[in-house]
């Protein structure tokens, strides 16, 4: 999801390019939503997961409600905010993102791609699609070069301290990681929580930034804020079921709560950063802290709330609040209700699952089929494959999960702001309720003369109206692995020239259920106690047996 007006949904090329098109680069606030544990339905993910949620949320709040957007369009860079998917397994979702947006994403009928639902083709909000290989928004491709990116990991948990640590700083080629860094040490210097440089050098830890440096092959980077030095806090339970409020996590709020602040604070600077790095990290720091001069509380009302649904009930009513408008809008745009997706459980549960068209897996529905990736012009299709629209009903699909899909509309919620015409008063004015799109046909609030056309359309997220749509889903599916072309969603073919980028991961699925019990080892010296004890065990057992024996037989009643 980006800051300031939206991203045009149209294509643009080099040719026809504007102030919204790709030739504007991006930087990127990114975090892990995901977690694991040896029993997959165990993964609460306190640290390792939703505290990196809670404050990439809360900065882009901050963010959205503290600057608008005419402001945000004028900086060098936009501001773009990514939740990815599977980065527990090989950064499935940041590799995925990447890939297409660095590596120059080919759709296989032209980059321009079909409108991702046809009978809407006609709409400026319809977004456009590639059939083959399958993405059902393409807007990604207007987002431009990535200029680098700040990513943030388990700042949940400081060991007990107020220090942040910035990781990285030296692994791009333009500097401008090592730029990223400076700016966080700075904008935290007089904070009661502050971020200093990590003692790992250069190195950077687990992380969507490893994806950027890797794909990009240097030529970009980023930091990453993290509550650990250069090892993970003691008992930070990384990946450990014991990873739960409701057990043995301890979560500073007021860290998350600075984190937020901080990331907010930095994206700004990062952005005003120009194009030949005239300005140093002080002016950027300043400037940053003259738009945001507000702070994220752990006190507020929407602090609490998210809280409460990330860490410990992640069915609770707001979750389910914002997915169920999100449900309803794609039921009206597609015409097809698909519900909402995978629950996150109480307690949350963080664990990726399977990927299929009722988790995450998009696909083509054409003329009464459904498709994981669809090509009309195929040689060898079957005769019931025709061409896409030429059913008014054909459309492109998404099932996300309920964690995704109320990420989905918060960020439209929360970045959705900065766009309200002007008041006299130069007042917020009031958001009308809505339970769907439909109902926001009518406000007012989201129109001037000099608004993008894109954020004058207003829609409806976590039951309220608010101006453009700016959140937009990408698959989280590894680089060497398609959908079968004109087969049913699934099914997967995988890429014999694949380059090895990174490996394919594929496990069972243990379930907690399943029969066994497993063991801490203890080490060799109680097992070899163990033995030595059921040696001398058994030869008394013996002994007195030989003895109730003789005394038996002397007795004469054996």
């Amino acid at each position: 999801a980006a800051a300031g007006t939206p991203v045009t949904f149209g294509y643009t090329d080099n040719e026809n390019a504007n102030d919204n098109s790709q030739d504007r680069p991006t930087v990127i606030l990114a975090a892990s939503i995901d977690s694991t544990s040896m029993f997959h339905e165990l993964s609460p993910g306190a640290n390792t997961a939703a505290s990196n949620i809670l404050s990439l949320l809360l900065a882009a709040e901050l963010l959205g409600s503290s600057i608008k957007d005419e402001v945000l369009d004028q900086l060098y860079s936009r501001i773009a905010f990514a939740f990815f998917q599977g980065e527990s397994y090989g950064f499935i979702g940041s590799r995925s993102f990447v890939k297409d947006v660095t590596g120059g994403f080919e759709c296989q009928a032209g980059n321009e791609g079909v409108p991702s639902v046809m009978k809407r083709k006609d709409e400026t909000s319809t977004t456009r699609a590639c059939l083959n290989p399958l993405r059902t928004d393409l807007t990604f491709q207007n987002l431009g070069d990535i200029r680098g990116m700040i990513a943030v990991d388990q700042v949940g948990n400081l060991g007990g301290g107020k220090n942040l640590y910035v990781q990285g700083g030296a692994n791009a080629e333009n500097g401008f990681d090592a730029f990223l860094s400076e700016v966080m040490i700075e904008l935290s210097a007089n904070g009661e929580y502050t971020a200093q440089a990590s003692s790992a050098e250069d190195s950077l830890p687990p992380s969507p930034v490893s994806s950027l440096v890797q794909l990009s092959a240097s030529g970009a980077g980023g930091v990453v804020l993290t509550g650990y030095d250069d090892a993970f806090v003691a008992n930070s339970l990384y990946h450990s079921h014991l990873d739960s409020v409701s057990k043995s996590q301890s979560i500073d709020k007021d860290a998350i709560a600075a984190s937020a602040t901080l990331l907010a604070r930095s994206a700004v600077a990062a952005a005003y950063q120009n194009e030949n790095n005239e300005v140093d990290a002080a002016t950027a720091a300043a400037y940053a802290l003259n738009l945001l001069p507000n702070t994220v509380s752990a006190s507020s009302t929407t602090f609490e709330s998210l809280y409460n649904c990330l860490f410990s009930d992640g069915n609770c009513d707001t979750l389910i609040k914002y997915a169920s408008v999100e449900s309803a809008n794609d039921a009206i745009r597609t015409g097809i209700n698909l519900g909402i997706g995978q629950p996150l459980g109480k307690p949350p549960n963080y664990y990726v699952s399977v990927y299929n068209h009722e988790n995450g897996q998009g696909f083509v529905a054409a003329s009464g089929f459904k498709y994981g990736a669809m090509d009309s012009s195929a040689e060898d299709k079957d005769d019931y494959v025709k061409d896409y629209g030429e059913d008014e009903n054909d459309t492109t699909l998404l099932r996300p999960s309920l964690l995704e899909m109320s990420l989905n509309g918060l960020l439209n919620d929360f970045l959705g702001r900065g766009s309200f015409a002007d008041s006299n008063d130069e007042t917020t004015p009031d958001l009308k309720a809505c339970s769907s799109t439909n109902d926001c046909s009518k406000v007012s609030y989201c129109s001037s003369s000099d608004s993008n056309e894109l954020a004058a359309i207003s829609t409806c997220a976590g039951g309220q109206c608010i101006c453009g749509s700016r959140a937009h889903y990408h698959p989280a599916l590894d680089e060497a692995i398609s959908p079968a072309t004109n087969q049913a969603p699934g099914w997967f073919t995988i890429d014999e020239n694949d380059q090895g980028v990174s490996a394919m991961i594929a496990e069972p699925f243990w379930s907690s259920f399943v029969g066994v019990r497993a063991y801490n080892d203890a080490g060799e010296g109680v097992g070899l106690f163990s033995s030595i004890a059921g040696a001398i065990f058994t030869l008394i057992c013996l002994i007195v047996v030989h003895r109730l024996k003789k005394s038996l037989v002397k007795d004469k009643v054996y």
